[in-house]
């Protein structure tokens, strides 16, 4: 190749190299500079569907299930310090989903949480799941018709999990998605889980919990794996198909899911679910289903149920706790 040739190869190299800098440049200033596209988003990590404490063998261990926080972090306070004595090293708070949104202080919440995640274990709710899916989705609401573009969670049963109504994802979402960040929301997604077990070895009792609920079967057949959107949303199933679940009634065949625990529960009868979420139904303490959603973000009560051996009676005891909120 003679120098002639050599300079004009060259020549459109470098215009080539400059074109696609100069293109590059563009799209970093569109992306970064124009406050109607959302910023760049790191992905947060799989969030195990259920989480184990097996074999419970020290029967000085408590275990309290906590119903919906909704960032009322005072009362959780005085449900801690004042009614249960004191975070100890044998007590083990869960709590049920929805411990953020709507209440005035969320990041509090998520910080004793983290703070003390080896004795507050929780599980997502509804609500978690719609702020992790906020910040992952800063524009969310041009996916309303659209929602297979959204960018999903991945959880360990389902790795591209979109709720089934995003119509839900509020401004307030975003905000405290904001708030939160990308650190306090990854480890929230690290630490918690969408349903959590205890096996109880004494007795050979089986304590879940779960936001919304579970069937009767879940977990404990083969194969019987409850989605997320029924961990964390459901409040119906229809009695004729089970797999069929839903936050609202969508014919005559959809009733309350805990109805199904009072007619086949005796089938898993070392079983009991604890969950929050159906706050309309208030305290509902049934044998093998226990609603602890009391509507303390209306100003109502803060219920709990702590679980601990009674030596004498040779068998766990169930005991509701509750604070007043305001």
């Amino acid at each position: 190749m003679d120098n002639k040739r050599k300079r004009r190869v060259t020549s459109i190299s470098a215009t080539l190299i400059f074109f696609f800098a100069c293109c590059a440049y563009t799209l970093y200033i569109l992306n970064f500079s124009n406050p109607r596209l959302p910023p760049p988003v790191s992905l947060l990590p799989t969030i195990n569907t259920l989480k184990k404490i097996e074999h419970v063998t020290d029967l000085n261990k408590e275990y309290v299930f906590v119903g919906d926080i909704h960032g009322n972090y005072d009362e959780f306070m005085e449900l801690i310090d004042d009614k249960i004595g004191g975070l100890g090293e044998n007590t083990t708070i869960i709590l049920l989903g929805d411990f953020i949104y709507k209440g005035p202080e969320s990041d509090k919440v998520v910080s004793y949480i983290l703070n003390h995640r080896d004795q507050v274990k929780c599980v997502l709710g509804n609500h978690e799941i719609l702020v992790m899916m906020a910040y992952l989705n800063p524009d969310f609401s041009k996916w309303v018709k659209r929602p297979k573009l959204m960018t999903p969670l991945t959880f360990s049963t389902e790795s591209d999990f979109i709720p089934q109504d995003i119509s839900k994802i509020s401004t307030a979402h975003e905000k405290l998605a904001r708030e939160l960040g990308f650190s306090k929301l990854s480890q929230l997604a690290e630490h918690c889980s969408v349903a959590i077990e205890l096996d109880l070895d004494i007795t050979g009792d089986k304590l879940f919990g779960a936001h919304a609920g579970m069937l009767p079967g879940d977990f404990m057949k083969p194969n019987q794996i409850p989605g997320v959107s029924s961990l964390s949303n459901m409040k119906y199933v229809d009695k004729k198909h089970w797999s069929r679940t839903s936050r609202e009634k969508e014919n005559k065949n959809y009733i309350r899911w805990y109805k199904l625990w009072d007619k086949y529960g005796d089938y898993f009868s070392n079983a009991k679910v604890f969950y929050g979420h159906d706050a309309s139904m208030g305290l509902n303490l049934r044998k093998q289903t226990k609603g602890l959603d009391t509507a303390c973000i209306k100003d109502n009560l803060l219920s709990s149920m702590k679980v601990k051996y009674d030596r004498k009676k040779g068998q766990y005891d169930y005991t509701l706790i509750q604070v007043e909120c305001s």
